[in-house]
């Protein structure tokens, strides 16, 4: 079982990350939450974690400082969730495995834990000592070429979709439907596939079986204390935001 640690000063996003990793990667275990640097800096030296998820911007030490003071640990392997998206240089420089923005998404968390087990999978193989900078360049670059257009089905044509034209994607038995403001069309690839392959800071995750495009989400509502939902533009359609997927949309 892998274990890891997690640094950030603000307890509630310390919990949101946990619970998030608990749905994903229900094996790993968190074997330390610290508020501050230099706590995360001990209890890395004393507990030995596989995996770091550190804040930038902490009290006593940043988490760049704490990178570099464990840099020479080759068993801990260190991931940025941060809301400053003008370090992820110094980041990879001190061998960040990824840098991960807030707020949180479900869909670009699972993308790093695919690069997580990839790298671990590589130590495991004997590969350890291999040049982890062009290991980390090969993985931060991965995936970044996500799916431009469609081939999808509108009754007996076969269509052409742009994926920026796409308002939301949702599991329909064994099919996909895609929703445009035009018209609907079905294609022949699972959810959890296509999610890999659409660029996941434009399709957010709101529901086991939903993506929607966060440019066409016109207003996001809460109508009960644990229901919310999004409001898309033009049409005015709703659609459920679970409430797993919820923290998505702070302040709300």
């Amino acid at each position: 079982m892998q274990t890891a640690l997690i640094a950030d000063d603000e307890p509630l996003l310390r919990d949101e990350l946990r619970d998030a990793l608990h749905e994903l990667w229900p094996d790993l275990e968190i074997v330390a939450e610290v508020g501050d640097g230099l706590s995360a800096l001990q209890k890395i030296q004393s507990k030995n974690p596989d995996i770091a998820f550190l804040d930038i911007k902490m009290p006593r030490m940043t988490g760049l400082e704490v990178a570099e003071q464990i840099a020479a640990n080759a068993n801990t392997l260190i991931v940025f969730v941060t809301a400053f998206d003008d370090h992820a240089i110094a980041a990879f420089d001190r061998g960040a495995i990824d840098y991960v923005m807030k707020p949180i998404r479900l869909a670009r968390l699972a993308k790093m834990i695919e690069r997580l087990k990839h790298r671990m999978s590589l130590a495991n193989d004997g590969r350890r000592n291999a040049d982890v900078r062009k290991i980390t360049q090969s993985l931060s670059h991965a995936n970044t070429h996500y799916l431009k257009f469609l081939q999808a089905s509108v009754g007996k044509r076969l269509r052409f979709i742009m994926v920026e034209e796409i308002l939301y994607v949702q599991s329909d038995n064994k099919y996909t439907r895609l929703v445009t403001s035009q018209a609907e069309a079905f294609i022949r690839k699972p959810l959890k596939e296509l999610m890999s392959e659409l660029d996941p800071d434009l399709f957010w995750q709101i529901h086991r079986g939903t993506l929607v495009n966060i440019r066409a989400i016109d207003a996001v509502v809460r109508e009960e204390i644990e229901k919310m939902s999004v409001i898309l533009k033009g049409s005015g359609e709703k659609l459920e935001v679970s409430r797993v997927h919820q923290s998505q949309f702070k302040g709300v």
